[in-house]
């Protein structure tokens, strides 16, 4: 059951990606003396609002993955449990001991979820989870990102969980394709 939610989500993330890129864009440095021009006075746009509302937030549950991965979920029928959440194993388990960002939805009355934790963490540390958990049998796919390293075939029966380090931050999700369905990595 869960695999019917990853085509929609690969479809999702793209339209999203485009649309996330396009409100991202740097904001435009102050005009120099040789550039009087009325529209360097001119209100922001309400595209470039939000961006600046943004910069520098801490993500939540809420905001981790795409707004088009999040209406997939819901349209899953998945929502975003809120008062026990159970760790997806034990590296979700050594993340949530340090400090991670964790997350989960789930189906009522069913055993389909999805999983997510984000930690910041320095280089040094993940060097030393990754080689933790390579001798636990996570390998390195390279897909959908570079350095996405799986879980075991065995370390869920329903699940096979990813992680990944990108720019000083671990990502780990209950199936690889989410990656691509993470906001921070558009």
């Amino acid at each position: 059951m869960t695999l019917r939610i990853l085509p929609r989500a690969l479809t999702a993330a793209t339209g999203l990606a485009l649309l996330l890129l396009s409100g991202c864009a740097a904001t435009p440095a102050e005009p120099t003396a040789n550039e009087s021009s009325p529209s360097a006075e001119a209100e922001p746009s309400a595209e470039a609002t939000p961006a600046a509302t943004d910069a520098g937030a801490e993500p939540s549950c809420d905001t981790v993955f795409t707004e088009e991965e999040n209406a997939e979920l819901a349209a899953d029928g998945l929502t975003l449990n809120t008062e026990s959440p159970f760790p997806l194993g034990q590296v979700m388990v050594d993340l949530t001991a340090d400090g991670a960002l964790d997350c989960q939805w789930s189906k009522g009355q069913s055993d389909v979820a999805v999983w997510f934790s984000r930690l910041a963490e320095d280089d040094a540390a993940w060097a030393a989870r990754s080689a933790e958990i390579g001798s636990a049998g996570w390998t390195v796919s390279d897909d959908p990102i570079t350095g996405t390293m799986l879980a075991p075939a065995d370390y869920d029966a329903n699940y096979q969980p990813s992680i990944v380090h990108v720019d000083g931050v671990t990502y780990f999700v209950s199936y690889a394709d989410l990656l691509d369905s993470v906001a921070e990595l558009q």
